[in-house]
């Protein structure tokens, strides 16, 4: 078996096992849009920021998500309380989103899972070679 084919079969096996999965990573898994959602906010989180709507918006890409669908990923999140609301210590209009504590764990060890692998070195200069063979 070709070195290639056993890591995809290894990531399928582990994409496919998310039907056991718990509610919060169906939830974070359930689109692009709500896995782009959730790590938004555990980007700004981690960098001990706030990420209101309004940024989370700004951030998104609209062909990964409108205003709408981020607005329903984040009330969807916050009625199961793998998010919650914190007021803004700058302005008390804005309400600053976060992830639960506790499923900040299961963030955790997504990053340490996926460390190395998203290398932008290595993957801007895979993708040149790839340009130059088509």
């Amino acid at each position: 078996m070709n070195a290639n084919s056993k890591k995809i079969k290894d990531f399928l096996g582990l994409y496919y096992s998310l039907e056991n999965a718990s509610e919060f990573q169906k939830f974070m898994y359930s689109s692009r849009a709500s896995f782009c959602v959730t790590l938004e906010i555990a980007e700004a989180q981690y960098r001990d920021s706030a990420s209101s709507f309004e940024k989370i918006c700004l951030n998104i890409p609209r062909n990964l998500g409108s205003r709408a669908t981020i607005q329903n990923i984040l009330t969807s999140g916050l009625k199961e309380s793998f998010f919650i609301k914190v007021r803004s210590k700058v302005d008390k209009r804005i309400q600053n989103i976060q992830i639960s504590q506790g499923y900040l764990k299961y963030v955790d060890t997504w990053v340490k899972m996926h460390t190395g692998i998203f290398d932008p070195g290595y993957k801007i200069k895979s993708i040149k070679n790839i340009k130059s063979k088509i």
